[in-house]
């Protein structure tokens, strides 16, 4: 298959879901990116960063529903769980 052909038989393509826009649903997805770039080494303040950055539209659209404290608070939370610096 040539580069950027897509294949449709493909089982690993990538494929975007969308989610229900309702205070539940950002608050998990808040809670996966902070887990997952915690994971990777992610400092708080670089994080924090990111959710204020309109780039990652996902990480935006919760920083700005939730707003900052409690963004700051789902950060925490993810830290004491993965850092183990």
């Amino acid at each position: 298959m040539p580069y950027g052909e897509p294949d449709f038989d493909d089982p690993n393509e990538i494929i975007g879901v969308e989610l229900d826009g309702n205070p539940e649903t950002t608050e998990e997805m808040a809670y996966v990116f902070a887990e997952e770039f915690t994971r990777l080494g992610f400092s708080k303040e670089k994080l924090m960063f990111i959710f204020k950055l309109p780039f990652y539209a996902s990480a935006y659209k919760a920083y700005n529903e939730l707003g900052e404290e409690k963004i700051s608070t789902i950060i925490d939370e993810c830290s004491a769980i993965w850092n183990r610096n």
